[in-house]
Parts: C-alpha cells; structure tokens; sequence
C-alpha cells in the first residue's frame, strides 16, 4: 500500500513539473522609443521575480517566461509599463517621463509632489504657453494664463519691464514681487532704478524704464510653471514668500538612442496696438483768431491750418517704425542610463517700434545628472547670458519720446529735429524733440549674469536620503545715459551731460536636506518626513557717477566734464533657517502635512532676531473613499510667510540734507563747496520683525467624463499683519519718521479653474476648452499711530497712492468735484463745476476681476489655439489725455466751434444752463488745466486676443534624420476692446521696480506682434 502511495506522489509531482515546462515559453520583443527609434539598455523583468534582460544594441530582447505573468519595462527618462505575457512576441513603444508627471508638481524647496495629496491650490502652465505667447519676458508670458495672477507691462519696448500680483497686495510699503525660483534655486527677479544720491523725487516717475531681471532667463529653456499662490503653499520659504512663489523647471537630458537635437527660429514683426487719437485739424496756439502760428506755446489752440494755407504732418505716424524679433535657438540633448545632459544656446535680436531702440540677448546654458550607483546621484546646471538693451525715456519728463511726441502740433514737422549746429530742434523749446532724444540721448544697458547650481544626493535607504544642493545667482549691469548738448533732460539748461551707474549682485543659496519614508508595519498609514537647513547671502553695490556741462559736443566721457558728482548704496544681507516637514497618507485617501521654517536675518532688530512660519493642510479624496468612478477631492490649508524688512532699517544712518521746493531739484550739499552729512530723518527700530502673511486655503477639485471635465475651486483669506510703514514723529525727537511694523490689510477671493475636452480622445478632430476667472477683495483695516493714511508711494501733486483705513490698498487720491446729495456736480457762475476742498478716494488700480478662456482645435496635424483676456474694473489714472484735452490735441477737442453746458446742478439746485467756451470746456474741465484729478481717472474693462496660435506638424517618417517639423504663425495683442482712451491699458508708467499702478502719463504704447516660428527635432 505504501509503494502504491509513494508511487502516485511521484507519479503526481512529475506531472506538476511537466506541466509548469510546457507552460514556459519564450518572449522576444523590440522596444521603441515615442520616435520610434530602438532603445538599447531597457531593462525586462519578470514581475515578482529576480528574472530579467536588457535590450540589446537594436531595441530587441529575448526572456523565458510563463503565460499570464507580468513583463515590466523599465528605462530612464521614460514611463514604466507593465504587459502581461500572453502572446510569444511583444512590442512595446516607451514614453517620455514628463508625459507621466502630468500629476506630479514641483513645490517648496524644489520637492516633486503628486497633486493630488496637496492641501492648497496651485496653478501649473506649461511650456507650450509659454512659447504660444510669444513674450521674451518670462513675467508677461504668464498673462493671463493663471487664476488670481495679474501682470502689468509697462509698454512694448524692447525689455520693458513687467510686473506680476498674485492674489491681490499683500504689503504697503514692501516689495509686491513674488519669489521667483529656477530649478530649485532662487534667483533676483528686481527692477533695480538708476537714482542719482542727490535725487530728492521717486526716480520711477522719471528716467528710464529698466527691465525685471526675468528677461534674462530664455523662455526656450523652461519645461513648465508651478505658481505657489497661498501661504500655506510657500510656508517653507518664509520671509522671502510673502508675495507667493513661481517655480520654473528647466529642460533637462534624457536617455535615447544617440544624439538629439532640437532647434526653432522665429520672426516676429511688433506694431503699436493703440494710442490716443489726436486732433490735426488746429495748428499751434492759444486762440483760434490768431492770424499766424505762435510758436512760444505748445498748445494746439490756434487756427485751423486750412485758414492759413499751410500743410500738417501725421507726426505719430511718421515716428513709430514697425519692431522686428529674430530668435534663434538650438538644444543638444542625449544619455543613458547613468548620465543625461543637455545643451541650449539663445540668440534674440529685437528692434523697438520706437526708433533706435533695441534688445540683445544671447543664452548658453548646460545641464546635466549623474547615476553615481544605486546610492549615490548628482547633477549641475550652468547659465550664462548677456543681455544688451538700449532704451528711452519715460513720459513723464521733457526728453520723454510720448511727452513731446503726442503733444505735437500738427504744423510742425518732428523730422525736422537738429539745426545746423547740431542743436535740438522742436515745436517748443522746452521739449526734446523724440527724434533728437532717441539719436542723442541714448541709454544703454549691458547686464552679464551667471546662474548656477548643484547637488548631490545620497539615498542610504527608502527611510534616509540626503541632498545637499546650492546656487549661485551673480550679474552685473553697466548703465550709461547720455544728454547731448542742448538736451532739456535732467533739467540742464542745454549744458550736456553723461551718466554711468554700475550695478553688480551675488546671491548665494544653499540647502542641505534629508528626507524619507519612516518605516511601519502597516499599509494604511505613510509618513514621510522632509528637514533641513538653508543659508542664504546677497551682496549688493550700486555705483553712480555723473558729469555735466560737456566741453566738446559729442564726446561723452566724465574727463569732458566741468561738474563731476558720484554716489554709491550698497547692501548686505545673510539670512539662516531650519525647517522641516511631515506628510501622512491615510489609505490613500487621506493627505495631511505640517511644515515649519525658523528663520534668522540681519534685518530683524536685535530684540527679534527670529521668526518662525508655520503651515497645516489636509486633503481628502473623496472618490477614493467611496469607490467612485469620478475624482472629487476637497483640501484645506492654513500657512504663514513673511516679508522681511529692508536692510539697515535697524539703525539711524547718516545721509546727505536736501531741501526742494517741489519742482525743482533744490539745494543739496555739497554746496558752494562745502560738504555736509546729518543723522537722517527716519529713525533706526531694533524691534523691527518681517511682515506676515497669514493665509487660508479651501478648494476643491474634480474630474469627470473620463477625466475630460475637469475643474479646481478655491476660496482664500489672507491677513497681512505688521506690515512695515513710516510713521510720522515729532520735529523735537530729532527725527521725521519711524519705520516700524505698524499696520495691516486683508485679501480675500475666489478662484476657478476649468478644463473640458469636448470629444473623447478617439475623435480625430479634438476642441479643449480651459477656462480661469478670480475676483480679489482688498482692504487696509488697521493703521496704527493715529494715521488714517499712508502714501504708498510719491506720485504726482495732482495725484496720489496711498493705502487709507477701510478703503483698497493702492487708492488714488485726489481733487474731486463737489457734488450735492444725490451726486450731482454743482456747477459754479463761471459754468464750470467747483473743486471739493478735501481730495479722496478716485478708485483702486486692482481690477474687480479677471478671466481667461483658451479654446484649442487639432485636426490631424492641424492645431489652432487661442487666448481670451477678460478684466473688468480696475482704476487707471490718464493724465495723457488729461493733458492732450488742455493742450487742444485730443480729437475730441476738435469739436470747438461751439458752446458747452456741463452736466451738474447750480448752487440753488437748478439744472445747469450756464454756457461755456471749447477752450474752457477741455482745458478747465476734462484737462488737468484746472480741473479735477477725478476727471481724468476711468474704470477700466477690456477683453483681447492675448494669442492665437495655428500649427502644423509635418509627417517626417519617411524624412531620414529628421524626427519632428512643425511649422505655427502666432499673433499676440491682434485685437483689444476697452474703454479706456489712451495706450493700451496694460500699462503702468513706474513700471515694475514701482508698487504704483494704472498711472498712464504719456507712457510708451503698447504693441501687437505677428510671429512666425519653425521647430524641427533631429
């Protein structure tokens, strides 16, 4: 019986082992890349097991396997798949890891997070916006194209600055620029001001319109955008967070077969998009009687040119040229397993629609990352650009191109602008004619800069990795403006001038960070934990150097000076912080996280020294819990950051008196010879601590209909507490001011985020439909020291900015008309209305909300994108057409062979009957000739094609080393509707380096842009 049983149990096993021989049969296979070329090196195994090849040198592999078990391909750069082995030949195409990140977004301290266990709201746009938009300023390609972000441009000259508000201001007296972060290391996004010491006014109102240093990054390097708009996302940066974080991530090597190389060029042709329409009709004067033209005036108040039988000229259009962009750019780009790199070199080269400007920038970067083994990684990134810009002066001064450009007189040729002497030549003396401006009064900038930086990380364990990271962010910016003999700029008196400031800047950055996954014995629960250390230090000089009175005409160099003048600033800054992060994922269903950054800086007061900003979120993915075929996901989140304060605002420093009556210069020392230095007005505060930013986060997030409906709400509430501002403090103290922590306001609102794809993916013919709307509601409720107001920034007289109690930040103040109870301006026995005694509240510069609605349609090859810009509300102050209506020069003032009856009450209440010349009508009333500022302040809405784009994408299978072609005509700005009468009012005369917005004072125009770009992929 026994040999029976031992004879059926082998008898058993055999066929056991037969059976799993018969079973096994062998896999052979090809894999591709997206191209379709071979990838050597792919790694094949069997899942669960230790079995595995590689693909040989033609992307074909061999394995032995049993049906129905799992084959994972795995490679470098590219997405892992899993197929299970049921047929004896598998092929497999691989694709690129970004296609696989689409989920996955870069966050604080450079950390790749999956988005959907986020706990606050984050924006994301990608490369191909970026490039669609065709902006060489990184700041101003991000119009429009994110929920709750607005940018301002400050006109379209070649490397015009732009400026960039995420969810509403949230400082009065700091810095509104968020932190702008490349590949993990911050670098210095400033708009730096060339100011002479011995300047007594806001150098922003004057002088020239320097760029934000983000042109320097090429728009061709950058792979896509993370904005970190709340606290609770930026918690990690602290002090330097207070206006939100934009995270760039570069373009970087990938594993392929050989060589890639990627190149495009483009030609773009810019135009202006909009002025303020003029009159031609009157010639130059101040009365319509008059028998002859009357050169000692610049107004337009004169007889008609037909009356005098002389011609006119279409000086505007005669001025402007069209702008021509060429931009060229080449990649190489390769790897393996073990090492990527990438190479890229930019060239720019842009004219300006205003004569003689320009801009250069030429871009070489390197990349690369290194697979030491299993444990050890490491990688570095270099950048060097240059960065030529020769630019012109704003419009608030008598060498503005826009000032003596618009208002010109039509009976005056403006090409006729040198005398035979070579002198400046114009309509009225007193203005710099802008041909002579942009021939003779050049001003150049030529910025060198270095990015850098490096890592290395050590993973000992799934529980422990390390990374050690720093950067280096270092340039410098040569300045030269030039005011020929006979130049009115700088109030000289037509004695010549020449002027260089020389900037350098060096950031250095560093983290060392460990991080990891603490080991449980249990599935439901995660905890990864992330901490670490940073220092940071900024060194700053700004040299200025200046000689006026120029012996011999032309030759511009301080030896040809009578009367030299030099100042200099400089600042220092170092900064320390620990940090740390915990992060718990419940069943995948459940994502809670806590940061904390405690940070010590050289500009807190020594009572202070530190500050610490914390954060909170939770976020819970609903559809997870109940097995939903849908995803819903709601989240919350609770942050605090800072703005710190400037430096050296702990100590009372010395500094040069000066006494000015308003609209000139004034008396400064040195006088007569003799030098001078007292203790300056603001006295030093060592309680000083950075301004906090206190923030919440509720959104919710869903998809549907396969993930082709998706959608992202979010609701915020900020309070910004101990925001630095000057109080005023008794002449007997010894001092004017005392800068302390001393006010506060709030910021709150909604914002949408929607995406829906109209047919499903297996329809040839795609329309995707993504659309942002954000409203922001401001409001300054607490200025302490007995204070009801506080200028934000100097403005003009006739106009102010200031941040009041219980009003928006950013308010203008001015003359308002009088007005009677129901709102009616009561009109004086002169016929015009009476000018309230007390300036107000004129309105706010923020909008009341902004969208943007992209449609794209691909058919086959065939793509057409387009943007749509909203905004609606928003004051902009046009002091441009206050002054054209005063001088005669506004079309509207054409309109003066007749009597005005302005709208209002008379003082006994009685409907206004009261006639009135043209002259006093547009100068007195709509002018800023004695009227009030109110009139020239407007409520701005505009909706524009912000781009639109068509592409093609050739075939190139059968073209050998060719691996893509596309071909795309763009056009940016093409079409605008507002209501505002002036430039484009994207705009801002102060430009980005300024917190002043919507002040229009014959400010350089906007421009629209027809582009043309090739790419090709080899």
């Amino acid at each position: 019986m026994k040999q029976k049983l031992k004879g059926l149990v082998m008898l058993f096993f055999i066929l056991i082992v037969q059976s799993s021989i018969a079973q096994e049969k062998k896999i052979t296979g090809v894999v591709l890349d997206n191209a379709g070329i071979p990838l050597p090196g792919v790694s094949v195994l069997v899942k669960g097991t230790k079995l595995g090849v590689q693909t040989d040198f033609d992307g074909k592999f061999v394995i032995n396997t049993s049906s129905g078990q799992v084959l994972v391909f795995s490679y470098i750069g590219m997405k892992t798949q899993e197929i299970t082995a049921n047929s004896s030949r598998i092929n497999v195409t691989m694709t690129n890891a970004a296609q696989e990140l689409e989920g996955v977004v870069v966050t604080a301290l450079g950390i790749k997070k999956d988005e959907k266990k986020l706990g606050y709201a984050v924006s994301k746009v990608s490369a191909d916006e970026i490039t669609k938009s065709g902006e060489q300023n990184l700041v101003q390609a991000l119009a429009g194209k994110a929920a709750g972000v607005q940018v301002i441009g400050s006109g379209g000259t070649p490397g015009s600055s732009s400026k960039i508000i995420i969810r509403g201001m949230n400082t009065i007296t700091g810095s509104t620029d968020p932190l702008i972060v490349v590949d993990g290391i911050p670098i210095d996004n400033s708009t730096d001001q060339t100011t002479a010491g011995d300047n007594p006014f806001n150098a922003n109102l004057s002088g020239i319109n320097n760029s934000n240093r983000a042109l320097d990054i090429n728009p061709n390097d950058i792979e896509n955008v993370t904005i970190l708009k709340g606290p609770a996302a930026a918690a990690l940066y602290g002090a330097r967070a207070g206006n939100g974080v934009i995270i760039y991530t570069t373009k970087k090597g990938k594993s392929q077969k050989g060589l890639g190389i990627d190149f495009t060029t483009s030609l773009a042709i810019d135009r202006v998009s909009q002025l303020p329409a003029r009159q031609s009709k009157y010639v130059q004067g101040t009365s319509g009687t008059a028998t002859s033209v009357n050169s000692g005036t610049p107004q337009s108040w004169g007889p008609t040119a037909k009356s005098l039988g002389i011609p006119t000229y279409d000086n505007v259009g005669n001025f402007f040229q069209d702008g021509i962009t060429l931009n060229n750019n080449i990649a190489f780009y390769g790897g393996d397993e073990k090492v990527t790199f990438r190479a890229s070199y930019g060239n720019l080269s842009q004219t300006g629609m205003i004569p003689e400007t320009g801009l250069k920038r030429n871009t070489i970067r390197l990349v690369g990352d290194l697979k030491l083994n299993e444990k050890w990684k490491a990688g570095a990134s270099m950048q060097y650009t240059r960065t030529t810009n020769t630019l012109v002066q704003n419009g608030s001064n008598v060498s503005g191109v826009m000032l003596s450009l618009m208002r010109s007189v039509s009976n005056y040729d403006l090409r006729d602008y040198v005398d035979a002497e070579g002198n400046n030549k114009n309509y009225f003396a007193s203005y710099d004619n802008p041909y002579f401006t942009v021939h003779e009064n050049p001003a150049t900038s030529d910025v060198n800069r270095v990015l850098g930086n490096i890592y290395l990380t050590y993973k000992h364990a799934d529980w422990l990795s390390l990374t050690a990271k720093g950067g280096i962010d270092a340039y410098s910016d040569a300045r030269k403006q030039i005011y020929a003999i006979s130049s009115n700029g700088d109030n000289l008196g037509g004695i010549g001038e020449v002027a260089y400031n020389s900037i350098t800047n060096k950031e250095f950055y560093g983290d060392l960070i460990a991080s990891g996954l603490i080991p449980l014995k249990t599935d439901w629960l995660k905890i990864n934990y992330t901490t670490g250390l940073n220092l940071r230090s900024s060194q700053y000089l700004s040299v200025y150097s200046r000689g006026k009175d120029l012996a011999v005409r032309g030759l511009y160099n301080l030896g040809n000076a009578t009367e030299l003048y030099a100042s200099n600033a400089e600042q220092n800054i170092i900064s320390r912080a620990l940090f740390g992060q915990l992060e718990f994922d419940i069943k995948d269903q459940i994502f809670l996280a806590g940061t904390v950054r405690k940070e010590w800086s050289s500009t807190y007061g020594d009572n202070v020294r530190s500050a610490i900003f914390p954060s909170g979120t939770a976020s819970w993915i609903i559809s997870n819990t109940f097995d939903w075929s849908n995803y819903v996901k709601i989240n919350y989140g609770y942050g605090e950051v800072g703005i710190a304060p400037r430096a050296y605002a702990t100590i009372s420093t010395y500094s040069q008196p000066f006494m000015t009556d308003g609209f000139t210069d004034g008396l400064s020392f040195p006088y007569n010879g003799v030098n001078g230095m007292a203790v300056s007005g603001t006295l030093g505060n060592q309680n000083l601590k950075p301004e906090r930013v206190l923030g919440h986060d509720l959104g919710l997030s869903a998809k549907f209909l396969d993930n082709r409906l998706t959608t992202d709400i979010a609701l915020y509430y900020k309070t910004s507490k101990d925001l630095l501002i000057n109080v005023p403090l008794p002449q007997s103290t010894g001092f004017a001011t005392d800068y302390r922590n001393a006010a506060e306001l709030v910021n709150k609102g909604v914002e949408l985020e929607l995406g829906y794809d109209i047919f499903k993916k297996s329809n040839p013919f795609q329309w995707n439909i993504n659309l942002n709307w954000a409203k922001n509601v401001n409001k300054v409720t607490d200025i302490s020291g007995g204070l009801s107001e506080v200028q934000v920034e100097a403005a003009f007289t006739s106009i102010g900015y200031y941040a009041v109690k219980g009003q928006p930040l950013g308010s203008f103040y001015g003359t308002k008309w009088e007005r009677d109870a129901n709102g009616n301006k009561i009109i004086g026995s002169n016929g015009l209305p009476i000018i309230s005694g007390e300036t107000g509240n004129l309105g706010n510069s923020a909008p009341n909300w902004t969208g943007g609605i992209r449609n794209t349609f691909s058919y086959k090859r065939v793509t057409l994108s387009a943007l749509l810009d909203i905004r609606r509300g928003g004051t902009v102050y046009n002091g441009t057409l206050a002054r054209l209506h005063n001088f005669g020069v506004s079309e509207e003032s054409a309109d003066r062979e007749r009597m005005y009856v302005i709208d209002g009450v008379k003082a006994d209440g009685s409907k206004n009957d009261i006639a009135i010349t043209a002259k006093n009508y547009f100068q007195k009333y709509l002018g800023d000739g004695g009227g009030a500022a109110e009139e020239a302040v407007t409520d701005v809405n505009w909706l524009r094609l912000r781009d639109v784009t068509l592409s093609y994408d050739f075939n190139v299978k059968k073209v050998a080393g060719i691996n893509s072609a596309q071909l795309s005509f763009t056009g940016r700005n093409l079409w605008l509707d507002t209501n505002y009468k002036g430039v484009d009012p994207e705009t801002s005369l102060t430009g980005a380096g300024s917190k002043i917005n919507g002040l229009d004072y014959f400010n350089n125009p906007g421009s629209k842009s027809f582009i043309m770009s090739l790419k090709v992929g080899f």
